[in-house]
């Protein structure tokens, strides 16, 4: 069962959906819920898996589990605003992050669970980094569903982010800089002014 709450943006007054996590779901609650059913076997099992994906995305390949979902490496270069091809050296080449694209099979299984709203304490509690990104993730999403906005043509502020998320100038630059660094955003080269895109 999936339990959600209703919000309302701070920049367009449009109220949307946020899924509310009760208690994340960890690579130990995994490896517990492995052991209890088919024994310690499945747990070396799982630690090989895991080694064999990072092995495989190391080789330069495209991991694809078809009922799982398929990662792939997300380049970039270090070097700014760069217009000669001849300028960039292997050095100046970086691993960005790693996608994660859910396969078709995974999206089926999650489309028939139940949806209910969250029931009991409804005060008013602190953002936290993850509610900003949800903001600002359902921005993007309706600028591209309901205005028809190619993702690249999104381009996120700091100003932006701060009209979205009520956070300050210092948590928006911290935050966005972050997103970028875990590879859910990406910065565009423009000298002084911070400007992101969408990077997943």
């Amino acid at each position: 069962m999936i339990q959600y709450k209703l919000l309302k943006s701070k920049l367009t007054g449009d109220v949307y959906a946020q899924q509310v996590e009760s208690h994340p779901f960890t690579s130990k609650d995994l490896r517990e819920k492995l052991k209890k059913e088919y024994g310690s076997i499945a747990i070396a099992v799982l630690d090989d898996t895991f080694s064999i994906i990072t092995e495989e995305l190391g080789e330069g390949k495209t991991v694809s589990l078809d009922e799982f979902g398929t990662f792939s490496i997300r380049l970039g270069i270090t070097k700014k605003a760069v217009k000669d091809f001849k300028e960039i050296n292997t050095q100046d080449i970086k691993i960005k992050g790693i996608r994660f694209k859910p396969s078709k099979v995974l999206k089926r299984g999650l489309y028939s669970e139940e949806i209910h709203l969250q029931k009991g304490d409804t005060k008013r509690r602190k953002n936290t980094t993850d509610d900003r990104w949800v903001a600002l993730y359902n921005y993007i999403l309706e600028q591209m569903n309901t205005y028809g906005k190619p993702r690249e043509d999104i381009v996120i502020t700091t100003t932006l982010y701060r009209q979205l998320t009520n956070c300050t100038d210092y948590a928006a630059r911290k935050e966005l800089a972050q997103f970028c660094q875990e590879g859910s955003l990406h910065r565009i080269p423009t000298g002084k002014t911070l400007l992101y895109t969408l990077a997943i």
